[in-house]
């Protein structure tokens, strides 16, 4: 299989989103235009690496060059169609393989990177195709860990003199029991280890804004009782 499909994959994706906008998102800016999307799908190929680099099931070259083709094209129709974008990526991804048959991907090839495409996003779904579990364990781990400080810190009112506080008790509160959530739904070992240590950062990170902050339990208390009530003003 030659191994330029994939920097083909890359450039058709950018060409296809190009010029595109997400209009379903309007908590996180960045996230809005089409560069965001083809960068996402660029991290996944990225997890898919590191996710196999941690596991003892090996896959041959073929059948990794097709775990990487899928995670490239796997989003492709995520900015035009919000429900159900797995199914219509797939669609779309289809019609570029049937055009480009000098890739030399046969029938059973093909049906398997448009597989991993079309059911990449039943995360619920514990996966027996060790692929498949592949490409949705690197999905899911995308924006988690460093990242997702950041994009905590876009549900708070910046302006309160009571952030840092309330950036504390949103991650213990809300980031911590979804990296947990997460962490049920992933298939592979490989993505476990990598999610655990996302986990542990966020708790470094949470241990080291405690210290800065100097609160102890009943302080903190009431400088949270405080921030609500500087935040209902604000809101008022």
């Amino acid at each position: 299989m030659p191994t330029n499909i994939l920097d083909d994959a890359r450039s058709y994706l950018v060409d296809f989103l190009k010029g595109k906008q997400n209009v379903f998102e309007t908590k996180h800016p960045w996230r809005k235009g089409w560069e965001f999307a083809v960068l996402h799908s660029l991290h996944v190929e990225a997890y898919v690496l590191r996710i196999l680099g941690r596991e003892d099931d090996r896959l041959s070259e073929s059948e990794v060059t097709l775990l990487r083709l899928a995670a490239i094209l796997h989003d492709i129709a995520r900015l035009e169609k919000r429900e159900d974008h797995a199914r219509a990526g797939a669609e779309i991804a289809a019609e570029w393989l049937e055009r480009n048959g000098q890739y030399g991907l046969n029938a059973e090839e093909s049906r398997k990177v448009l597989e991993m495409i079309a059911d990449h996003s039943k995360k619920e779904v514990c996966e027996q195709d060790f692929s498949k579990g592949v490409l949705k364990d690197a999905d899911t781990l995308d924006e988690i860990g460093v990242m997702s400080i950041f994009m905590t810190s876009n549900w708070l009112e910046h302006q309160s003199p009571f952030f840092f506080h309330a950036l504390r008790q949103r991650l213990i509160e809300v980031e911590l029991p979804f990296c947990d959530q997460k962490l049920s739904i992933l298939n592979t070992e490989g993505a476990k280890k990598i999610l655990r240590e996302k986990r542990d950062f966020v708790e470094d990170f949470l241990a080291q804004l405690r210290d800065e902050l100097q609160a102890e339990r009943e302080a903190e208390q009431s400088l949270m009782r405080l921030s609500q009530e500087v935040e209902s003003e604000y809101s008022g």
